[in-house]
Order: structure tokens, then sequence, then C-alpha cells
């Protein structure tokens, strides 16, 4: 789908089970590291049959879908969908051979006032987001109106989300893009249904896990639906703690940081790090891309993120995990907690 890359490698943080003695802990020490596999290309698709969730879109509908593994609706208060993808491309929350590589979320109504809900500056579900994932389309070019995107929890007055009495599940709303908007708007011509589509400012963040480490300068994300008019902020936070912020990304920034896949498709484009004059060596927590700015009055501004790709290469691992085998690797978690 997208170019390949190198990925660089740092170390991270094994959470034990309980019961692992200090014995074997003292044992790990002795018989230091391993030697780390061959990198290995990571290429995401974001539809349901790429990633493994079925042949039909997911969270089209007016409730969210049923939880399946590798893609739930949170149950805590402010949280909405996640999509845990590993290095194999599929969703579920990582195998001994294809770990986690990354969480993804999304948010919602960054645009709200904060006058309109009593309890939106503190308990509400009014920001959180409900992903959504197209189906594979057969249409060319490939990614072509495929790809996820990002909708609102229906809420009552007190910004708490509201369940389907039929299903058990929470209500949705709004269109199926990650759709831009113009910030804390003190008033709209919506105001008059303000938990009503059009939903704006939506964003969607990927979380990688600590088990890799990814050059800036690697990652490429594929767009679709995604027009000249089209507009986006991309947040990146480091492994370093620092952060930067890219605002009002578009087709017309240049080929440096945009690609257009096809000649004769003008709406398929990827998004190229390496064109932000990022440090070559800087490593990438998260990044989140987020919608925004309309066309006009009528919020059009919107498209699909259909793809991620890079480099994998597991981290060095202790010479007695290597040895105690797969077993062990199995309950060692090596996953990066969600945010």
């Amino acid at each position: 789908m997208l170019s390949i890359k190198k990925l660089n490698v740092k170390g991270t943080s094994f959470y034990l089970p309980a019961g692992f003695t200090v014995a074997v802990l003292a044992l790990m020490l002795l018989l230091g590291p391993v030697g780390m596999v061959e990198a290995s290309p990571i290429s995401i698709k974001l539809t349901t049959d790429a990633l493994g969730l079925g042949t039909t879109k997911l969270n089209h509908d007016k409730v969210v879908a049923a939880d399946v593994s590798g893609f739930y609706t949170s149950g805590t208060t402010g949280e909405g969908s996640v999509l845990l993808i590993q290095t194999d491309g599929l969703a579920g929350p990582g195998t001994i051979t294809d770990p986690l590589f990354v969480t993804v979320t999304a948010g919602e109504h960054l645009d709200v006032p904060s006058t309109r809900y009593p309890l939106f500056n503190t308990l509400n579900d009014y920001q959180a987001g409900i992903i959504t994932i197209t189906e594979e389309h057969s249409e060319l070019p490939d990614g072509k109106k495929e790809g996820l995107g990002v909708k609102a929890f229906t809420v009552g007055t007190n910004g708490l989300r509201v369940f389907d009495s039929d299903t058990g599940r929470a209500k949705i709303e709004g269109s199926h893009h990650v759709s831009g908007g113009q910030g804390d708007r003190a008033a709209s011509k919506h105001d008059d249904d303000p938990n009503g589509a059009p939903h704006e400012d939506e964003d969607v963040t990927f979380d990688f896990n600590s088990l890799f480490s990814v050059n800036a300068n690697d990652i490429e994300v594929l767009l679709s639906d995604f027009k000249d008019s089209d507009l986006f902020d991309l947040s990146i936070n480091f492994t370093d703690g620092t952060s930067t912020d890219h605002l009002l990304l578009g087709t017309l920034a240049g080929a440096t940081i945009f690609d257009k896949v096809d000649p004769l498709y003008n709406e398929l484009w990827v998004l190229k790090f390496a064109g932000l004059g990022l440090s070559p060596d800087a490593l990438v927590d998260r990044f989140t891309i987020r919608a925004n700015i309309p066309d006009g009055d009528d919020y059009k501004s919107h498209f699909l993120i259909t793809g991620l790709t890079a480099d994998a290469n597991p981290v060095p691992i202790p010479g007695a995990i290597y040895l105690l085998g797969s077993g062990l690797l199995g309950i060692v978690g090596i996953r990066k907690k969600f945010r």
C-alpha cells in the first residue's frame, strides 16, 4: 500500500506476573540479553476485512458494535472505542509471535462551548470518540472510500452516554468520517440540537506499544476521501517527553509532505512524516490527527484514515525469558497502558 522504511528499536519495561521469583530475575540478569530478530515490515490497513473484524462496516449504525477481541467500547466514562492492532496488522491484544503494535482511540466534540453541559469540564462522555471502520471496497485505486472515522456517543443532559433498551449497548450518532470544526464556538446554527450532527473537531490517536521504537521519519499514513479543501492538525509526542504540533496540513503543503497515490484520482493521499522537518533521531510515542477548519459554514471538511506503515523490530529480551520459552512470554505484559 505505502512504501516501507526503517524502524529503530529501544528498550522497554516488562511487567512480570505474580509469583515471578527473585531467583528467576537474578537468572535473567546473569544470562543477559539475546539478539534481536530481523526487522519485519508492518502494513496496517484500516478496514474490517484487513483487520480481521469481518466483512461488513463497524459502528455505522445507531448503537455501538458488540465488543470483539481487539476492538471494543470502553466502559469508562469519557472513553470511547479502543482498537488494538498487532504486528501482523490484525486487530487483537497481541500474541507471542505478533505482539501489540499500536492502540487507536478517538476524540469528539472538541469545538463545543464548555457551558453546553454542566459536566462538560469534568466527568462526561461528550468528548469520547467512537471509531468507525468501513469494509473493504472493490473500487480502485485501493483505499478509495475505505478507512477509519469517528462518531459520537448520544448523550443525555448530564453529558453521559445513553443506552439502547433493545441491545443494552450505547447509542451513537454522526457521520463515519473524521470531521473538522472551528474550535470552541460560542454559538452555531446547530445549537438548537446541541447533541446532533454534525460533530466536529474529531481526532484519532495512534499510541505505539513501548515494545517498539518508532522513528518519526519512517511513519506514513494513508488518507482517503481527502480533498484539497480538507485540513488537519498533527500533534506528535516523542519518547523523550517533548512534543510538536503541525497545524493546518493539507495537500497544498507540497510533495515533501503529501504524495498522491494515483495521478488520476485526487482524494487518496499519503502523509509522510519525513517531510515535516523532524530530527532524524526522533522517536514517536504517539501521534494525533485532528480534523480542522470546515469549508465555509457547512462543516464539509472530512476524511478517512485508511492505513499506516512502518517497520518493527522487537527489543532485545533477557536471555532467561528466551530460554524459558513462549509459555512465559504469553503471560508477560508488554503493552503500554491505554491512555
